[in-house]
């Protein structure tokens, strides 16, 4: 917390009176709460208060609190003499780092029916202070709380409130409070921070509210995307119920895309599934990739020398058979070979063509899997860069077997380019 500054602090109380009045002395007190009588005090309590209060003006405190202890010993004190004594004290206290006094001064000021009720707000707000710096967060969650109800709208505290709540692990009331700041900032075209999406992320996991987190963690995909946040989400896509499993290589497609690879475990199996698919120009990507960047070990090295032979054969005849291929699609009478044949392209490193063919088979219509063919469009469209395009495509997606919540993380991938091409480039650094 960036606690207001002690010396701040002990000013602005101080400054509150305007000295104690004497029988004699003729200046304004301060204003009387309605139950308080004319108040006068003696110049045996004046002379010395008056150097109390001024010593904390001054930064004193220690001095301050020296004098106000001899003003305590004077005999017969009066409730109102009592009242000046705190309003002293209590920032005294609290400008030389002695919180557990100040903070027990502080509440009898509140307590206290003299203090004018302008004046409350101020007074909560240091408890509360006080309380969040002495890590006593469930105390500072209801103290901040009556600061706010008392009228104070200082945003520090409100942004504090649900820290506070967090920290004292009521994880309930922290979630509502991070997530009004996140919608309000949502609402007013601003990104919510990253502080904030986690802080709300981690009150919905401990009040084990998935869906309130999902929220938070598409949010941080979105603004703040990191390789973790991306592999989550993609598993969770895979974890719906009745996910076909033939759909396996479009999380390996969605993977490689997002996060620029697979894991390494996972690609012979990506190799192997697209070979069997009828996709060996996608399989040979991945083998030579592997091959030439991080080189396969132990039982993958094995699977892979007996796979690409295989594949690197089969690669080389969908080359040779390209244009056989494609005239055979663009006879038939539904739009099924159109959408292999266009993917087929788009693996092959032809993502413009491919969704091209892929779009006239959906437009001829007699499809088997409408939705995968949907699916596979957007991702063509995304690797021939038409971003736009895709992600209308994306949105038409639906079906039950994973198409929709793969095309789902796809959006949010979509999004999340989006957001980083909106944000302000990063200022150019002084030449030296």
């Amino acid at each position: 917390m960036r606690a207001t500054s002690r010396a701040v602090l002990a000013l602005t109380l101080a400054t509150g009176l305007a000295g104690a009045t004497t029988t004699a002395v003729a200046a304004p007190a301060p204003a009387p709460a309605a139950s308080q009588p004319e108040n006068a005090v003696p110049p045996t309590f004046a002379t010395p208060f008056n150097a109390a209060q001024d010593m904390l003006k001054g930064g004193n405190a220690a001095g301050s609190l020296a004098k106000i202890k001899e003003i305590e010993a004077l005999p017969d004190l009066t409730p109102y003499e009592k009242y000046l004594i705190l309003r002293v004290k209590a920032p005294a206290e609290y400008s030389v780092n002695d919180n557990a006094h100040a903070g027990t001064d502080f509440e009898a000021l509140l307590a206290n029916p003299l203090l004018p009720a302008e004046d409350r707000p101020l007074m909560l707000k240091f408890v509360a202070e006080i309380l969040y710096t002495g890590e006593q967060y469930d105390k500072a969650a209801v103290a901040i709380q009556r600061y706010l109800d008392a009228g104070g709208d200082d945003p520090q505290l409100k942004e504090l409130l649900p820290q506070a709540q967090y920290a004292a692990k009521n994880f309930d009331a922290a979630a509502k409070g991070f997530r009004a700041e996140v919608d309000a900032a949502l609402a007013a075209g601003r990104v919510p921070t990253d502080k904030l999406l986690r802080f709300m992320v981690s009150a919905y996991l401990g009040e084990k509210d998935d869906a309130g987190y999902v929220y938070g963690l598409e949010l941080l995909a979105v603004h703040y995307p990191k390789p973790d946040y991306w592999r989550e989400l993609i598993g969770r896509a895979r974890e719906v119920d009745n996910f076909s499993n033939h759909l396996t290589l479009d999380v390996y497609r969605l993977k490689s895309q997002v996060l620029g690879h697979v894991d390494d475990r996972e690609r012979i199996n990506y190799a192997a599934l697209a070979k069997q698919a009828g996709y060996p120009g996608e399989a040979k990507k991945v083998l030579d990739d592997a091959y030439a960047h991080k080189p396969f070990t132990g039982a993958d090295l094995a699977d892979a020398g007996k796979l690409r032979p295989e594949v690197d054969k089969a690669a080389a005849s969908d080359v040779a058979q390209e244009s056989v291929n494609e005239k055979g699609a663009l006879a038939a009478k539904d739009g099924n070979a159109l959408v292999v044949q266009g993917l087929l392209e788009t693996t092959q490193d032809n993502a413009a063509k491919g969704a091209d063919l892929i779009a006239q088979g959906i437009a001829r219509g007699g499809l088997r899997q409408p939705d995968e063919a949907r699916l596979h469009l957007g991702y063509a469209q995304v690797r021939a860069g038409r971003e736009a395009e895709a992600m209308k495509t994306f949105q038409s997606v639906g079906g039950t077997t994973g198409t929709a919540s793969l095309a789902h993380v796809w959006i949010l991938y979509l999004q999340s380019r989006q957001a980083a091409a909106a944000a302000p480039a990063p200022a150019a650094s002084a030449s030296k």
